[in-house]
């Protein structure tokens, strides 16, 4: 325990006033900017903190969800961090010549300042910026997902981390050979710049490029020059159908040493709007039927799944099962006849399609397979093999026969590079259907080229 000084109080006092003498121009400035608060804003707390950390000299300052619409232009000038978070800031003053880290997400940002030279860590997260200032050359993260860039500047040659999720960027600058991780989902790019190959990195360094949800069809010559280190994921971008084949048959080869490559086997051409229910069930009939099956279907229109349900119909219809194998129309409009007559099988079947429009023709296909699966286990519950032991026993074997090859398609997957998991499952389903007497298969698929499997 400290001794007792009763000149404790006066002495700090006379420091104090030292200290506001040496900051006095600080202190006025925020005292100043403190009583031009907004309703709602913390000031009085955020000039606590500042004066706080002006005085003792630390390092960090953490303004964060204060609902502070702005910051006072004369920051504590030794600050290394600043971490100004879940506030309504619009603007940044002028930063610290000394700032290495800079956290400003979830604000209202539609410019920043001049970066200093010093910054290593940029967060932006959620803001409104449109773009980005010249980047300081030894900044080694960047967070700004979840703006509206519509560009980047030159990338720094120190970068490791890059990710502007969720904007408006149609291009890429050129990737820097320090970048470990890259996040370029849900932007407009068509093309990806060549990507950078290190001659020299530690093999425990995992690389990843995530990419999806653009509208990329054009891949860099370079891309299986990667170490298999790197992980790219491509999902959800129509890239042709030359480009997947291609890329298929290349890292299936027993001597690839590539990065690993995730894809949709879709093109990312589909279309997302569906019509009324009725309109995709009664295309599935003759001209003599469609006006009493629209009345019936009518009524099922605000059931749960309808709308997926219908998009599903319409896709299945485009699927090479639907214009190639003979009697398919005639299956479909029996199988739809009997959903209309079971609130029950018509609910699981709605269930089973909602997301069969999300991927590609072969995940039609695979839910169709699926619904037929359905259709079955339906009729066996309400009785239809009681009195036919063979069928049913037959259905047991299929089913059986179904999770078998469901295990042997994940095993499959795992020693691919890069597949969609349903074209090989669908592929083997394909195959197999007659050796196996598979009723609920498909007899064709649209990417068997690609799925990773062959006739062995």
């Amino acid at each position: 325990m400290l001794p007792i000084n009763n000149n404790f109080s006066l002495s700090q006092n006379s420091f104090y006033n030292t200290i506001s003498g040496t900051y006095a121009d600080y202190f006025s400035a925020w005292d100043k900017w403190e009583k031009q608060a907004l309703p709602g804003e913390n000031r009085n707390e955020a000039v606590s903190l500042l004066k706080e950390c002006l005085i003792n000299q630390f390092s960090e300052l953490q303004l964060n969800r204060l609902n502070l619409s702005s910051l006072p232009d004369n920051l504590p000038p030794q600050i290394t961090v600043l971490e100004i978070t879940q506030n309504a800031l619009i603007s940044l003053p002028e930063l610290p010549a000394s700032l290495e880290y800079l956290d400003a997400c979830d604000n209202h940002l539609s410019t920043l300042p001049e970066l200093p030279a010093s910054l290593k860590h940029l967060d932006v997260d959620n803001n409104q910026l449109t773009m980005l200032p010249e980047l300081p050359a030894l900044l080694e993260y960047i967070n700004a997902d979840n703006n509206q860039l519509t560009m980047l500047p030159e990338l720094p040659t120190s970068l490791e981390v890059l990710s502007v999720r969720n904007n408006q960027l149609t291009f890429l600058p050129e990737l820097p050979e320090s970048l470990e991780a890259l996040d370029v989902s849900t932007n407009l790019l068509e093309s990806l710049p060549a990507v950078p190959v290190r001659n020299h990195h530690s093999e425990e360094t995992e690389i990843f490029f995530r990419c999806r949800e653009n509208r990329i069809t054009h891949i860099p010559e370079n891309i299986l020059s990667l170490d298999p280190t790197c992980t790219i994921i491509l999902e959800d971008n129509p890239l042709s159908s030359r480009i997947r084949e291609s890329l298929s048959q290349q890292t299936a080869q027993p001597d690839y040493h590539g990065p690993r490559i995730y894809f949709s086997m879709s093109d990312g051409q589909q279309n997302t709007l569906h019509r009324p229910l009725a309109d995709a069930v009664t295309a599935w009939f003759p001209e003599n039927k469609q006006s009493d099956v629209s009345q019936i279907w009518h009524a099922f229109e605000h059931e749960e799944h309808a709308n997926t349900f219908s998009a599903f119909l319409d896709r299945l219809s485009d699927t090479v099962s639907a214009r190639n194998t003979s009697g398919f129309r005639e299956q479909v409009a029996a199988w739809l006849e009997k959903l209309s007559a079971s609130a029950e099988l018509r609910q699981q079947s709605f269930a089973v399609a909602a997301d069969a429009t999300e991927s590609c023709e072969d995940r039609v296909a695979l839910t169709w397979n699926n619904l037929r699966k359905t259709l079955l286990v339906h009729q066996a519950s309400e009785g239809l093999f009681d009195n036919d032991t063979g069928a049913l026993l037959s259905l047991g074997r299929e089913m059986f026969r179904l999770e078998i090859l469901e295990d042997i398609a994940r095993d499959k997957v795992r020693t691919l590079h890069f597949v969609d998991e349903i074209e090989v499952y669908l592929a083997f389903q394909t195959m197999l259907a007659e050796k196996l007497q598979l009723s609920t298969a498909v007899k064709e698929m649209r990417f068997y080229g690609v799925s990773g499997s062959d006739s062995k």
